[in-house]
């Protein structure tokens, strides 16, 4: 059997990528030139932290929030914050990338073109295969939920859920994993996490 944490990092990981990759040319902002001759400045590793007592993240630069189990971890590294369960498993990924220049006319365009891309890049990732999608609203927000199913051995799959939409010239994504019964430690709380997004 595959080790679950590396499963759920590189279901999400692979899903950062997706969404980076399909901010279409005209539809991103060319990355920032760093010091000294357009090289990057190094990134320091991103440190979790205890979510507030009171249960609730609220993320004020992009205007959202959730509602977390008790104990749960949260870390957030620029325009994405992932939280992770009390036995360090990462379980619910929440990305904002804005559009440049906030735009919003090709909306739609950038939704479908997500959803591809999601389809592809799972598949070639973590071997994941579209199981559906679907229309939804993200907090009154008109967009996709799709659903992939992804190995854990040769008898068992996992899910990956994706919600995405695009608000105020932001691209948000949510995504978690579901597990099979069996492995109830990690479906304790993500599903709940996840669907408790809202803006704010």
């Amino acid at each position: 059997m595959k080790p679950q944490s590396l499963l759920i990092a590189g279901a999400l990981a692979v899903a950062v990528i997706a969404v980076l990759a399909v901010l279409l040319p005209g539809l991103s902002a060319p990355p920032s030139p760093g010091p000294g001759e357009g090289e990057p400045a190094p990134v320091p590793t991103p440190t979790p932290a205890p979510v507030p007592e009171n249960g609730t993240y609220v993320n004020a630069t992009y205007g959202y929030a959730l509602t977390c189990p008790e104990g749960w971890l949260y870390t957030e590294s620029g325009e994405s914050v992932w939280f992770s369960s009390p036995v360090k498993h990462e379980e619910v990924r929440v990305n904002a990338i804005p559009l440049s220049g906030g735009n919003t006319a090709d909306t739609e365009k950038v939704l479908l073109a997500l959803n591809e891309t999601y389809a592809k890049d799972l598949a070639a990732g973590i071997d994941a295969r579209w199981v559906s999608t679907e229309r939804i609203s993200l907090d009154g927000s008109p967009g996709y939920m799709s659903a992939f199913s992804a190995p854990i051995n040769d008898e068992d799959d996992y899910t990956f859920i994706a919600r995405y939409t695009v608000r105020n010239g932001t691209l948000y994504s949510v995504m978690h994993t579901v597990f099979p019964a069996e492995y109830d430690i990690y479906n304790a709380d993500a599903a709940p996490l996840a669907e408790s997004f809202r803006f704010i």
